[in-house]
């Protein structure tokens, strides 16, 4: 019997895609291990958004094929797609494939196993969930791809146009999820607010939510990732969706990029500063001020000068975001970005490090708001002694218990304060994340 190790890097739709190679691995007669050393064949679901991960796989690649010379390694995900001349050139594979291959796995690794070198890069089948675990959490894929055309992103040379489920798949997944005990569920994209667009007759990511609201059961959704002209499209009936609570997390994640609409042309984002603005200050507003808000910024991309820098600085302790991923620009293969004049290292780092200091102190600001908090939160890890749980507004909270308490709501009371987590102590049970808000 065959046996398969499989790693995933990246973004959670990439986990999503891991999870759908596994189910049709599973099918197929192969045995998943948790571990190199017991496998036969080794398959990295890559990821290419940043050069930073790219280096880091890279060098993953290449440390298994100098330690374990005859396993068949396969690689894919989004990296073949955004830099395959690399991946040929440093790593020796067996096999290679693009971003979700679904049963594509199956065929790749029983031809390699008879002795075949396989490239096969026109994958990228957005499908419902098969095979489903009991669990807590789960990730749902409901669309891949997009509909800009930012000048810096890779992804969209490996994702493609948006591709969407339609919603009575993944109403019907969501019900599955929710028979086998899954209480969180993570909607997933690589831009949720282009959902539907391509679905005939045309859907929106609103029509999705609407149908998902609507469903019973314990569970609770966190909405993915927009871009913010999606976010500004559409806020009066995000924020009534939100309103209505008891079925989604209080959090949205709107990736500004920059506070300089300059840059933000130059990037080609298909936003402004203004639309970003006015959609964090009215969920903030109507919703209520603990609404938690991550954003990501990328720090000096081409064209980036130090004044422009200033108005991302501003914009940031304008807003008051909760989390901020902050990328140093490095230019992608294949990027417009990657053509124009790159600014000097040094500057980007100086940058990056004011940025962080100042979201550092902002972060510890906003989780400040919590301190001495009694409420409810879904626990949904454990590790390292201590459990994990998120409250209504995805807050992260961690707390020791003895118990079994993983998939329960916990009435908790927050009593530490950390830049991105809350230490708590449990009191009780309850019985939604939202019992007392």
């Amino acid at each position: 019997m065959t046996k398969i190790y499989l790693k995933t890097f990246g973004c959670t739709l990439n986990t999503y895609d891991s999870n759908i190679m596994e189910s049709y691995l599973l099918e197929a007669g192969f045995t998943l291990v948790d571990s190199i050393d017991k496998s036969d064949i080794v398959v990295l679901n890559t990821c290419g958004v940043k050069k930073q991960t790219e280096d880091k796989i890279i060098s993953h690649l290449r440390r298994i094929r100098n330690k374990y010379p005859n396993k068949k390694l396969v690689a894919t995900g989004c990296l073949p797609l955004i830099n395959l001349d690399r991946l040929e050139a440093e790593c020796s594979l067996d096999g290679i494939l693009g971003p979700s291959p679904g049963n594509e796995i199956v065929k790749a690794l029983d031809l390699i196993l008879s002795g075949e070198k396989y490239i096969n890069l026109n994958t990228n089948k957005i499908e419902a969930p098969k095979i489903i675990r009991n669990g807590v959490t789960a990730p749902l894929a409901v669309s891949s791809g997009c509909l800009d055309k930012c000048s810096f992103c890779g992804t969209k040379n490996a994702r493609g146009m948006v591709k969407s489920l339609d919603i009575e798949s993944v109403i019907k997944s969501i019900k599955k999820y929710i028979s086998r005990g899954i209480r969180e569920i993570l909607l997933t994209s690589v831009d949720l607010g282009a959902y539907g667009f391509d679905l005939k007759p045309r859907k929106t990511y609103i029509d999705l939510l609407k149908s998902i609201k609507e469903l019973p059961g314990d569970f609770v959704v966190r909405v993915g990732m927009m871009n913010p002209r999606w976010v500004y499209m559409y806020l009066d009936e995000l924020i009534e969706l939100f309103r209505d609570n008891g079925r989604f997390y209080h959090f949205i994640h709107i990736p500004v990029q920059s506070g300089s609409d300059k840059v933000l042309s130059i990037m080609n984002r298909g936003h402004g500063v203004d639309e970003y603005l006015e959609s964090v200050s009215r969920l903030r507003e109507e919703l209520g001020k603990d609404f938690t808000i991550m954003t990501d910024i990328i720090v000096g991309h081409p064209g980036e000068d130090d004044y422009d820098f200033e108005l991302t600085l501003e914009l940031i302790k304008e807003t008051k975001p909760d989390f901020v991923n902050i990328s140093q620009f490095f230019p992608r293969p294949n990027t417009r970005s990657a053509t124009m004049k790159k600014i000097p290292t040094k500057i980007i780092k100086e940058r990056s490090r004011e940025l962080s200091r100042l979201c550092d102190v902002i972060l510890y600001e906003r989780n400040k708001l919590w301190r001495g908090w009694i409420g409810p939160i879904l626990v949904n890890e454990f590790g390292k002694g201590r459990y994990l749980g998120r409250n209504y507004a995805y807050k992260i909270f961690a707390f020791e218990s003895e118990a079994d308490l993983l998939g329960k709501f916990m009435e908790v009371k927050s009593e530490r304060v950390y830049t991105t987590w809350l230490y708590a102590v449990p009191r009780k049970e309850a019985s939604s994340i939202f019992d007392l808000h």
